[in-house]
């Protein structure tokens, strides 16, 4: 049986995802458990809901994990040196560094008119995105207050799980208890998704499939939102695992193979559609589109 946190979460979920783990006759009884009429239909509503749709994917700035690992990486070091440096300098819920800091507010500068009319800030539940996300945009607890009156809207923040890193084996990929992330950030932030616990992180590394397939699903709750313009502040590793490699996503960008993976504090817009005919119903081809400024 289903908790009311997880009905919650198929409720906001578009009507043709399926979850991992569950089955598509358990979502489809426990989506009509919650409501048969506020449900809006996906054949009759899709030129509503899902058009004009701008997503910003902005990564996080440094943090205290990624100094020696990044700048080994720009060297050409291999995947598994990589991955050691960031084991070796590994701190839970890995926070931003100084210079972490410092990008996010550069960035809030330099893409200020890009940020203008957001209308949904979304990020992973890890502390180093949250905090890039209140330095870019709003950074008096997510209210307005350096910019122009009248520039800047105050978007809604909410936390989603399927966001975050990587999962497992590295402590930075690790996230805070609910209560103590309501303790450290600003009320304007919506955990209500989020369980009291870290339930999903374990010892081992998840696969880069699964990664892939968890920011797919982020993907498809995005479709599903009514927001036109989101800004969704994510992590590098499954923003490729998810727009580079997964099966389901088109990726149109003309970006070289080595260009593709986002440097900290990269903001990136693309346009977000979708293709049932390439796909299918419940699994479409989510199409990005990039926007040129």
């Amino acid at each position: 049986m289903l908790c009311s946190k997880q009905l919650l979460r198929i409720y906001m979920l578009p009507s043709f995802v399926i979850l991992p783990n569950i089955s598509r006759y358990t979502a489809t009884f426990a989506i009509r458990q919650i409501s048969n009429n506020n449900i809006m239909s996906y054949q009759h509503n899709q030129h509503n809901v899902f058009k004009n749709k701008k997503i910003l994917f902005l990564r996080h700035g440094q943090a205290a994990h990624n100094p020696r690992a990044e700048e080994a990486k720009d060297n050409g070091c291999s995947h598994d040196t990589f991955l050691n440096l960031m084991k070796e300098d590994d701190k839970f819920d890995a926070e931003l560094t100084e210079l972490g800091e410092k990008q996010a507010m550069d960035g809030r500068i330099m893409h200020q008119n890009r940020l203008t009319d957001v209308d949904l800030v979304v990020s992973s539940p890890l502390s180093r995105a949250m905090k890039t996300a209140d330095l870019t945009l709003c950074p008096e607890r997510g209210v307005q207050s350096s910019f122009p009156l009248n520039a800047t809207k105050h978007p809604k923040r909410i936390c989603l799980e399927e966001l975050r890193e990587i999962n497992g084996w590295l402590l930075n990929a690790k996230r805070r208890s609910r209560t103590d992330l309501k303790k450290i950030f600003h009320d304007r932030w919506d955990f209500d998704v989020l369980s009291e616990e870290d339930e999903t992180w374990t010892e081992e590394m998840e696969s880069y499939a699964d990664c892939g397939e968890r920011g797919y699903q982020a993907f498809l709750w995005l479709l599903r939102r009514n927001e036109k313009q989101i800004l969704v502040v994510s992590h590098g590793g499954i923003l490729r695992f998810t727009m580079v490699d997964h099966p389901l996503v088109k990726l149109i960008d003309g970006r070289s193979e080595d260009a593709k993976r986002f440097n900290n504090c990269e903001l990136r817009g693309y346009e977000i559609s979708y293709d049932t005919n390439a796909g299918s119903p419940e699994r479409p081809i989510v199409i990005l589109t990039e926007i040129k400024h």
